[in-house]
């Protein structure tokens, strides 16, 4: 990185990657049939709310983004939830303002990048 780059940042922020602030997980399995439709936490897949669960695998809030099906797209939990396996997720850090890295997904445009031939993953 250049000394010119590096001056042009604001006081007290720093040069970092996208990884190590926003580190994803897998979302786990959990299928329709598993799940308890009366519960209060809802289940999200690659295009959002999949239905409902009496547990949550998040505790919240969450950035949940879709790995198959529809690739790239993001969505923004404010409490808990259950990511399942079509999904990546993350949580935050206190530090962390959610919004900014929902804006910036949405920004960088991820589904633009899938290159699958049938099923986009």
């Amino acid at each position: 990185m250049t000394r010119a780059f590096k001056q042009r940042f604001p006081a007290g922020w720093r040069a970092t990657s996208l990884g190590d602030e926003l580190p994803l997980a897998y979302g786990k399995g959990l299928p329709a049939k598993s799940r308890d439709a009366t519960g209060t936490f809802p289940v999200y897949g690659s295009a959002g709310v999949a239905g409902h669960h009496s547990e949550s695998l998040v505790d919240g809030p969450a950035l949940i983004v879709g790995r198959k099906g529809n690739v790239g797209m993001a969505h923004l939990v404010a409490g808990p939830s259950w990511p399942i396996d079509t999904t990546y997720f993350a949580t935050f850090r206190s530090d962390q303002a959610p919004k900014f890295f929902k804006y910036l997904l949405d920004y960088l445009d991820l589904r633009s990048l899938d290159k699958s031939t049938a099923i986009p993953s």
